[in-house]
């Protein structure tokens, strides 16, 4: 059952004058598992957007951040394989508290990153399982 739903658009030039402004940004927001996929060069600030949306998504989704901080959110991607979020802190404790799995899918392209992310509570006797 979908419990929860969250959306975010960013502006991938909005994310370049921030880390343009602030290069600290990256370590406040952005963990080093995340800082060293990310890469250089001329898509970065598109994968820097993308994560920070599907961070905003899943904090929408859940209602609030609930004592994490948003390195404790992290962004995994993985060559051939659908992107995922692995949280900690108190984020963490909400999610398994409600037994909730997140569901996440990200796109970018030259002006705007977008993602999107569902909770499911996943009910006892689901065939998928």
């Amino acid at each position: 059952m979908i419990v929860g739903i969250g959306v975010d658009v960013t502006e991938n030039a909005r994310m370049a004058r921030m880390l343009e402004r602030s290069p600290q940004a990256i370590g406040r927001l952005f963990s080093w598992r995340e800082q060293k996929s990310v890469g250089t060069g001329p898509q970065s600030v598109n994968r820097w957007a993308a994560r920070f949306a599907a961070k905003e998504a899943l904090i929408k989704a859940c209602g609030g951040i609930h004592g994490s901080r948003w390195t404790q959110i992290e962004v995994i991607r993985q060559p051939r394989q659908q992107p995922r979020i692995e949280v900690q802190g108190g984020l963490l404790e909400w999610l398994q508290d409600r037994d909730l799995t997140v569901w996440l899918s990200m796109s970018h392209e030259r002006h705007l990153s977008v993602a999107m992310v569902v909770l499911e509570h996943r009910e006892h006797g689901n065939m998928d399982e």
